[in-house]
Formats: C-alpha cells, sequence, structure tokens
C-alpha cells in the first residue's frame, strides 16, 4: 500500500512566502492538486485582482479582517470579516482591498495549476497565464452568474445542526465549526479526500499523523487522504474554525449524520464508510 503525504501543519505567519512587502503580504498554506490556500494581508490602497476568469476552477475569497471590495459577475460586493465569496469556472471577477485593509484567505480548488501561476510571478520567471488556469474576460462581454456563485456574509449560510455551510460543491465543502468544552472528533481518516481545519479563534489540541498540535488562531492543518487525525476542545472559550474537505462532498455527510440524530437512529460503519470516513487500521 502507498504511504500517504505527510501532514502539514502551519501556525499563524508561516507558510512558503509569496510576497513579504510591508503593505502587502502573500504565504502559501498548502499548494496541493485539490487545494491551494493562500493567507494574505494588504494595506489600504495595495492592489486586488484585475478582472478575470478561471475555466478549470473556481475561486474563493473568506475575509478574515477589514473590508475587500468583490467583483462578480458586473456586480460590487462589500465582504467585512466572516464573508465568504466564490467564483465558479467560466465567471468575470476581481476584487480591490478596503480603505482600512484586508487580512484573508484565497481558496483556489482544484489548485496545482494555479500555484505554479503564484510561484512564476513571485519569481519574476516567464509563464504563459493560460498554464496556470488565468485568463482575460472574454471580449464579448461578462459571463452571466448561472446562479453557481457563492456570496454569504457572517453568519450566513446553510445551517446544518450548529454548523454553518459556506460552500457544498463538487470541488470543495467549506464549514463553520464552533467546537465547545468538551468537544472532540474521534480518531478516523479518509481515503479520498484531504480534510483541513483553519482556526479562526481559540485553541484545540490537533492530532494528524504522528504529531500532536495546539493549534490556537491562525493555525492551519490538513490531514491528507489515508492520515489518521483527530481533535479536542483544551480550553473554557468556544473554538470557531473552518473545516475544509477537498474535493468536496462532505457535506451531505453532515446533513445525513445530524438528519439521524434526529431521528434517534445510530450510524453503522456502510454509513460512514459510503461517505468516506473510516476507523484506523
Amino acid at each position: 500500500m502507498q504511504e500517504p503525504d505527510a501532514p502539514i501543519v502551519l501556525h499563524r505567519g508561516e507558510g512558503e512566502v509569496l510576497a513579504g512587502h510591508q503593505s502587502w503580504s502573500s504565504r502559501i498554506k498548502v499548494a496541493r492538486d485539490e487545494l491551494l490556500l493562500l493567507e494574505s494581508s494588504s494595506g489600504p490602497g495595495e492592489r486586488g485582482a484585475a478582472p478575470h476568469i478561471h475555466r478549470e476552477h473556481a475561486d474563493a475569497f473568506y475575509v478574515l479582517e477589514g473590508e475587500l471590495l468583490f467583483h462578480v459577475a458586473g456586480e460590487q460586493r462589500s465582504l467585512l470579516a466572516g464573508s465568504f465569496v466564490l467564483a465558479p469556472p467560466e465567471l468575470v471577477h476581481g476584487f480591490e482591498v478596503g480603505p482600512k485593509g484586508a487580512r484573508y484567505l484565497n481558496l483556489h480548488v482544484p489548485g496545482r495549476a494555479y500555484a505554479s501561476l503564484a510561484r512564476a510571478r513571485r519569481d519574476c520567471i516567464e509563464f504563459d497565464a493560460a498554464d496556470g488556469d488565468s485568463f482575460p474576460p472574454p471580449t464579448d462581454g461578462e459571463a452571466v452568474d448561472s446562479g453557481t456563485s457563492i456570496v454569504l456574509h457572517a453568519g450566513e449560510g446553510e445551517r446544518v445542526g450548529t454548523n454553518v455551510v459556506k460552500a457544498a460543491r463538487p470541488e470543495l465543502s467549506l464549514i463553520e465549526f464552533e467546537v465547545k468544552s468538551g468537544g472532540e472528533v474521534q480518531p478516523h481518516l479518509h481515503r479520498g479526500h484531504s480534510d483541513s481545519f483553519y482556526i479562526l479563534e481559540g485553541e484545540l489540541e490537533v492530532r494528524t499523523g504522528d504529531e500532536v498540535v495546539i493549534a490556537t488562531t491562525g493555525t492551519f492543518v490538513l490531514s491528507p487522504p489515508g492520515v489518521v487525525h483527530s481533535l479536542r476542545h483544551i480550553s473554557i472559550e468556544p473554538t470557531r474554525l473552518l473545516n475544509l474537505h477537498t474535493p468536496g462532498g462532505f457535506v451531505e455527510y453532515w446533513r445525513e449524520l445530524v438528519a439521524l440524530h434526529e431521528q434517534g437512529i445510530q450510524p453503522d460503519n456502510v454509513f460512514f464508510e459510503r461517505h468516506d470516513v473510516f476507523d484506523p487500521d
């Protein structure tokens, strides 16, 4: 059996540097086939991204602090802390930084192609943007939003139990969790997708592979397929986090699990394995 990839554990301020200027910094948290995650901080008036499209991947943002002015399908949306936006393939989008600056996460799903473009731009290496799946807007006007874009402000999204779903797409499941005192997720693994966490506020004990991490605000942890992982709440105050499953499809697991619990039904191994959740070997 092939050995799984190593987990990724990065605390706030860690990661591969793309830009390190005083007014604009950006770090790669993960660059895998299924996910490119960047954490960036931009000062007032700093550049954003001119309108563009991706043909084969979705481009999403989660605002941690400040404000982004996001342009999608010809409309401008103000995104404050806690907001999430996703532009699907072929939809024209771009953004500007708000007057007080912003700190934000940028997700490309799948992500490998765009990671190559981002590194080439950093290193001033000639690289065809098309090879990074980035293209100028079509000359015949902006693509019409087919209803697959996502724009959600803080607190908005589908409620599944106590969780808030931000994205339920084939390439990405993104869920906001709140873990309270005594809360934990038992050791498990996924065989077909990566499971990652970004701590928004608070702290957790996270186990991934052979590592045990005290994950505080700004910590990112990714467990690739085949890696056993778990988490446990260890503080008094609740912990808020983003949970990313890439590729997506995992929201359906939570929908069905909550429905079963409401009916007083205990899920069996067939249920868990159908949703790519397995006990450690």
